[in-house]
C-alpha cells in the first residue's frame, strides 16, 4: 500500500492533535507542517520537515494530501494554493465566514480535480450513523423534528482567544457549525432558515463581540422543523441532538454522554462513541474545567 504524504497547515491544538492521529495510521506520514507559532515544536514531535512558505510546502512532490487547521479566517489561502497543486485537501469546519469564499473554494477543487473535505466530524459518530439508519428502518416513525442545543456558561478569560472574535471565527454558529451540520445530514437540506439572538451578557474588554445566545429555526418544506440553539449565556449547560418522530424519539447526549432511544417498546441505550471508555472520558471533559 503506497504510503500518502500530508502536510499540515496550522499546528495549534486540532492540527498538532491530528497530526499524532495520523502517523499512528497505517499507510499515513506526516512530511511537513507549516505553522507561525507552533510549528517547530510540532515538526519535532512528529519528525517531519518545517516550512515556512505556503507555496513550496504545497508544491512538495511528497505531498499528497493537505489538512488545512488554521484559525477559520485564515482556511482560503491554503485551501486554494494546495488546490493550485493539485493536492486533496481536508479542511476544518467551517470552510470560510462568507458564501462568496466556500464558492471559491470548492470551484478551485472541482476545478483541479481534487477532493475537497470539511471537517464535520459529528456525522461518523456510531450514535449519529446509527440514528440514520433507525430513521430509514421506520424505528421512529416519520421523522417530525430536531432540537439541538450547545450552550453553556462563559466567565471572563486571562485573554481574548481569535475563537471569539466574531471576524475571525464568526462566533457560535460558524465555531460551532456541528450540529447544524448534523441536522441536515438526517433530514436533508432545509428550504428556509431564520435566525434570532444577540450579545446579551458578555460585553467588555474581557470578551470578545461574537454573540452569545442564538436562536436558529430550520423549515424543510414537508411540515417537518428543527430549532438550534447555540450560546455562551445559558447558565445550565447542555448539548444534545433530539430526534422527534411520530412512533417515537432518539436523544443524542454529549454531556452526559450516551444514546436513548425512546419508542413504544420502552427505552434502549447505545453508545456514542466506538467504546464505553470513550463515552465516559468524553462525559468528564465536558465536567470538568478543561478548554482548548
Amino acid at each position: 500500500m503506497k504510503t500518502i504524504g500530508y502536510a499540515i497547515v496550522g499546528t495549534g491544538y486540532f492540527g498538532a492533535e491530528l497530526g499524532r492521529i495520523l502517523n499512528e495510521q497505517e499507510g499515513a506520514r506526516v512530511v511537513a507542517v507549516l505553522d507561525p507559532d507552533n510549528a517547530p515544536a510540532i515538526a519535532q514531535e512528529l519528525h517531519c520537515d518545517l516550512e515556512t512558505d505556503l507555496e513550496v510546502l504545497c508544491a512538495r512532490p511528497d505531498v499528497d494530501a493537505v489538512i488545512v487547521a488554521t484559525p477559520n479566517y485564515l482556511h482560503k489561502e491554503p485551501v486554494l494554493c494546495a488546490a493550485r497543486h493539485k493536492k486533496n485537501i481536508f479542511c476544518e469546519k467551517p470552510i470560510a465566514l462568507s458564501y462568496a469564499d466556500c464558492d471559491e473554494m470548492v470551484r478551485a477543487a472541482e476545478e483541479n480535480g481534487v477532493v475537497f473535505m470539511a471537517g464535520h466530524v459529528m456525522n461518523f459518530f456510531r450514535a449519529v450513523r446509527r440514528t440514520k439508519q433507525f430513521i430509514a428502518e421506520g424505528k421512529i416513525g416519520k421523522v417530525l423534528y430536531c432540537h439541538s442545543a450547545r450552550n453553556g456558561w462563559e466567565e471572563e478569560q486571562p485573554s481574548v482567544s481569535w475563537k471569539k472574535i466574531r471576524a475571525k471565527s464568526g462566533g457560535h454558529l460558524y465555531h460551532h457549525i456541528h450540529e447544524l451540520d448534523c441536522i441536515q445530514f438526517l433530514m436533508g437540506p432545509a428550504t428556509e432558515v431564520t435566525m434570532v439572538g444577540g450579545n446579551v451578557a458578555h460585553q467588555g474588554e474581557h470578551f470578545g463581540d461574537e454573540d452569545d445566545m442564538l436562536f436558529l429555526q430550520l423549515e424543510f418544506g414537508n411540515n417537518t422543523y428543527a430549532v438550534v440553539e447555540y450560546g455562551s449565556a445559558f447558565h445550565w449547560p447542555e448539548h444534545y441532538l433530539l430526534v422527534q418522530g411520530t412512533e417515537g424519539a432518539i436523544r443524542i447526549d454529549m454531556f452526559n454522554v450516551g444514546m436513548t432511544v425512546k419508542t413504544a417498546d420502552g427505552e434502549e441505550h447505545y453508545l456514542v462513541h466506538e467504546s464505553k471508555e470513550e463515552d465516559d472520558e468524553r462525559t468528564r471533559i465536558y465536567h470538568s474545567t478543561e478548554m482548548d
